[in-house]
């Protein structure tokens, strides 16, 4: 063999000796480098953008449930204040029908207030509506003085103890201020369809059996002071319930008030 092909022989064996000495458990300095970008990165990739589409769908799911739920909630209040005010004529008409079947018995109206001969209260007009009220129980013929509550089923208030129903007393109104009074149906001239029976306040409340009722003046000062959305009712004589419009003027508010004052109806 040639000196020069000793030399490549000895060049091979020595590059030979130099790779087998490399550890095994270290990269080789030869061996390529791995990719940038591997499968590793990809799939850590692919588990955040899965993390961001989650939580995107859910932040979404809660923006529109509060957006509907802000749509939703004035309907609601609406239905229910609607029911509420049917309630409420529902139960000013078993009021009305409750009078008409007192009279229809007495060939009167009820006292607004009833004394005995000493001027001790013995019954009220509401007390002397119980028997004719669906729910109602009888009361005595002579019954105790009315300081006492009766347990009643409520009509148009807001216990079984309470009402917001009142009569309107004055010296020509259905119910006059007079103790023992009697009205008859044939007492009001200006007719039955344009005189209140009765009136229904949202922000005044008495004792079923008391003798609590409103004059003119405090009748036609809670009506002026009824805020959105409460209501008031009359009652009108022929049984009739209607809202009371607002604002309301004090000449239409004494017209309505009156049975026998003559004013023009429109």
């Amino acid at each position: 063999m040639s000196a020069t092909g000793r030399l490549l022989s000895l060049d091979l064996q020595n590059e030979d000796l130099k790779m087998s000495d490399h550890p095994p458990n270290q990269p080789s300095p030869y061996a390529a480098a791995p990719e940038a970008g591997g499968s590793g990165s990809k799939s850590g990739g692919g588990f955040v953008l899965i993390i961001g589409l989650v939580v995107g769908v859910v932040f979404m799911l809660v923006a529109c449930g509060g957006l509907a739920g802000a749509l939703l909630l004035p309907a609601v209040s609406n239905a229910r204040l609607a029911a509420q005010q049917m309630s409420e004529r529902n139960n000013m008409r078993m009021v009305g029908l409750a009078l008409h079947n007192y009279h229809s018995a007495h060939k009167q109206l009820p006292c607004a207030v009833a004394t005995d001969v000493d001027g001790r209260v013995i019954s009220t007009w509401r007390m002397a509506l119980v028997p004719f009220l669906k729910g109602g129980v009888p009361v005595p013929a002579r019954p105790a003085p009315v300081a006492a509550p009766v347990p009643l089923r409520p009509i148009g208030g807001v216990s079984t103890t309470e009402t917001n129903v009142f009569a309107i007393l004055s010296p020509n109104g259905m119910f006059s201020s007079t103790p023992n009074a009697r009205v008859r149906f044939s007492d009001v001239s200006d007719g039955l369809r344009w005189t209140v029976m009765a009136i229904k306040l949202p922000n005044r409340s008495a004792e079923w059996s008391s003798t609590k009722n409103m004059t003119p003046d405090e009748a036609f000062g809670a009506i002026q002071s009824i805020k959105k959305p409460e209501a008031a009712f009359w009652l009108m004589g022929d049984g009739a319930v209607s809202r009371i419009a607002l604002p309301l003027d004090r000449k239409t508010f004494d017209a309505f008030i009156t049975r026998g004052g003559g004013e023009p109806r429109q």
